[in-house]
């Protein structure tokens, strides 16, 4: 499929989820005047006789077990779907449904990776659920963290993120061989009499009296136009493009677009706990999407690793072209706070007399940096700002080498690493010399930990090991 018709998937599940964050609004306005079963009714028949008026065609069921599937759809993906939902938000509290449903593109990655050959799971469809549904958390919250277990409302609400990954899964065959006006409207129409009988059972046919409020048929019209008949045909075609797990990651930003509603109608306050949560689940989204093959920790992952700046065989760095070479020095070269010992001083005028040039760059400031330097006869830059490129390139300048040309060596990945990386530099990692270190960097030591596991285990299958 080419690029212009993948991005257009993207635009779809964009706009589909946008619409539907937004439709609470219309919902909460009708419930004044209907109950829940009636507003599901009302949408999905409008909904019907809308795409009733666009097709103009009436199919005669191409058999008995597609018509069946059509039936399932209608019953996971739209009856399902709302009423365990709207029965959850009467048990349980609004957060508690809304952090429970955007589980339902994990769940849509597990049924798609157990019943289809080509949406298989992956460690980024972990990862970026995780980092999503953190995002969620402070978005549904927004900054008041109050939770309350119910177990009816919240199983409910588990129940309706299922009904939506089955829906999901069984929607990828459809798509590809009916018309997606024909289908959703199919899907509709199924939807409208499996809900009759709830209405009749609950509080009868809707009032028609309240309709004579604008607002009202505003309202029921922006649902069943929009939110229904629109809305279930994008994301559709939103699925045949990119495919269920990836239109399904979309659904993470649904309550983000509600929190941004609420405070544009209903002047309700956004917190910074809500602006933070937006950022991550937008990392989500682009995490569980990334590329097969792209490592979603690639960017930190040194070019090899050692156990010590004194085990790295500097001659055939040399014998490969390499002239410069910039060190970090606390646990690099020496343990930490610790002056320039014998070995430190023998490596640097062994390195000299090979030709290397060589520079320290460190984020220490000057009165640790400058004596160190000058133990070891060489050039240095104090308060580097690692990862930031600047010292970096601060360092090629004063030793007078290039990028292709110069490599870094240093004991840190989220800074002296990284920051090699960014700058273009062929980057070496070394064990830290003594575990006792300052708290900040202790704290980053275990954060270093997963992505050191993820680097050794790529290296592993490279080698075939």
């Amino acid at each position: 499929m080419s690029d212009r018709k993948k991005t257009a998937g993207h635009i779809l599940a964009l706009f589909t989820i946008t619409v539907w964050g937004t439709t609470f609004v219309a919902t909460k306005r009708l419930l004044d005047d209907y109950d829940a079963l009636q507003i599901m009714l009302m949408r999905f028949f409008i909904a019907w006789v809308v795409l009733l008026l666009v097709t103009r065609k009436i199919e005669k069921p191409r058999s008995f077990l597609d018509e069946l599937g059509i039936f399932a759809l209608s019953l996971s993906g739209i009856t399902l779907y709302y009423y365990f939902e709207n029965t959850a938000l009467t048990y349980t509290l609004a957060a508690n449904v809304s952090i429970i449903l955007a589980a339902a593109p994990v769940f849509t990655a597990i049924l798609a990776h157990v019943f289809t050959r080509d949406e298989k799971l992956s460690p980024r469809t972990w990862a970026g659920f995780f980092i999503a549904i953190t995002g969620v958390v402070l978005v549904v919250f927004n900054g008041t963290f109050v939770l309350k277990l119910n177990p009816a409302g919240d199983v409910l609400s588990l129940l309706a993120a299922l009904s939506w990954a089955v829906y999901s899964v069984l929607l990828k065959r459809y798509v590809e061989h009916y018309d997606n006006g024909i289908l959703t409207r199919k899907m509709l129409f199924y939807a409208s009499i499996l809900t009759l009988p709830a209405v009749l059972a609950g509080n009868g046919l809707p009032s028609p009296e309240p309709l004579a409020k604008g607002e009202v048929v505003f309202c029921l019209l922006f649902l069943g136009v929009l939110g229904s008949a629109y809305c279930y045909i994008t994301w559709n075609k939103a699925i045949e493009r990119i495919g269920v797990v990836n239109t399904n990651n979309y659904i993470y930003l649904n309550p983000f677009v509600t929190m941004v509603c609420a405070a544009i109608v209903l002047k309700e306050p956004v917190t910074a706990a809500g602006m933070a949560g937006a950022v991550l689940i937008v990392g989500g989204i682009l995490v569980s999407e990334m590329p097969k093959g792209t490592s979603l920790f690639g960017k930190l992952y040194p070019r090899e690793y050692q156990n010590s700046t004194y085990e790295i065989d500097f001659e055939d760095l040399y014998e490969r072209g390499f002239r410069g070479i910039l060190f970090d020095i606390d646990n690099t070269l020496v343990p930490h706070d610790a002056p320039a010992d014998e070995r430190s001083t023998a490596l640097f005028e062994r390195l000299h007399q090979s030709g290397f040039s060589t520079c320290l760059i460190s984020n220490n400031k000057e009165p640790r940096v400058t004596p160190f330097a000058g133990m070891l006869h060489t050039p240095y830059v104090y308060k580097a700002g690692k990862p930031r490129r600047g010292g970096y390139e601060e360092g090629m300048r004063r030793m007078g080498t290039d990028r292709e040309h110069t490599l870094f060596v240093g004991d840190q990945l989220f800074t002296d690493v990284w920051g090699a990386n960014r700058t273009g530099l062929y980057s070496i990692l070394v064990k830290p010399m003594n575990p006792r270190e300052e708290i900040q960097i202790v704290l980053k030591r275990y954060l270093e930990k997963p992505v050191l596991y993820c680097y050794l285990r790529a290296e592993r299958r490279k080698s075939g090991k």
